[in-house]
C-alpha cells in the first residue's frame, strides 16, 4: 500500500511533555484499562514511561494522557497521529483532523501524539509520544502494522503532515519543521 510505513521502522522522540508521573504497573488493566482509557472525566496530562516492558524487548516507550476531540474528520483509530486542537482550548486537547487545528500548524507540529485505540470525542486516554514503536506495539497490539504517511516519507526525521483522507500523517521534515521522530524506512509502494 502506498502512503504507509511499517510500525517497526519508526522511533519517536521523547521529552516534549515533561517527566513521567505514573508507572505502567500502577495502571489497572494495563495501558488500555477501562478505568482510565477512553473515559469522560479524568484529569489530563499524566505521563507514563515504559522501559523494557516485555522479556524480548529492548528500549523504551512513552505514553501521555490527553483529551481527544473530533468533528467530522476521520474515524478515530489506533495509529492516527494527533496534534493540539487549538491554543485557546489548551495544548492537552488533541485532534486527528487537520481542519480542526484552528491556526496551529499541521505541518511540523512539535507536539505530535499517536492514538493507541479507537476513542470517543471528548474523552481522555493514552497516546504514544516517545520511544520505540516496536516496544509500544508489544503493549498495544493495535499499533502494529502500517502507519499513515503523506506519501513522501524517507529515512530520517519525520514530522506531522496533512495526509490523505483528511487525517494527519507523518512525512519528512522540511527545514523549518520540528521532528517528532525518526524513520528507518521509506513509504511502501
Amino acid at each position: 500500500m502506498a502512503n504507509q510505513v511499517d510500525c517497526a521502522s519508526l522511533y519517536f522522540l521523547p521529552g516534549r511533555f515533561g517527566p513521567a508521573t505514573v508507572s505502567i504497573k500502577d495502571l489497572p488493566g494495563g495501558i488500555l484499562g477501562a478505568a482510565h482509557h477512553n473515559v469522560a472525566s479524568v484529569p489530563s496530562y499524566l505521563r507514563v514511561g515504559v522501559v523494557c516492558a516485555a522479556p524480548l524487548s529492548s528500549g523504551w516507550a512513552e505514553f501521555v494522557y490527553l483529551k481527544f476531540t473530533a468533528a467530522a474528520g476521520p474515524t478515530p483509530a489506533a495509529k492516527h497521529v494527533c496534534i493540539p486542537q487549538t491554543a485557546a482550548t489548551g495544548l492537552w486537547i488533541f485532534t486527528n483532523d487537520p481542519d480542526e487545528s484552528d491556526g496551529l500548524t499541521t505541518e511540523g507540529n512539535p507536539l505530535g501524539a499517536v492514538m493507541i485505540s479507537v476513542m470517543t470525542s471528548g474523552r481522555y486516554g493514552w497516546f504514544l509520544t516517545g520511544g520505540s514503536t516496536e516496544l509500544a506495539q508489544e503493549l498495544v497490539a493495535a499499533l502494529d502494522g502500517a502507519w499513515e504517511t503523506d506519501g513522501n516519507l524517507v529515512e530520517g526525521p519525520f514530522g506531522t503532515h496533512d495526509a490523505a483522507a483528511d487525517q494527519i500523517g507523518i512525512g519528512p521534515c522540511a527545514a523549518a519543521e520540528m521532528p517528532i521522530g525518526y524513520s528507518l524506512a521509506v513509504d511502501s509502494e
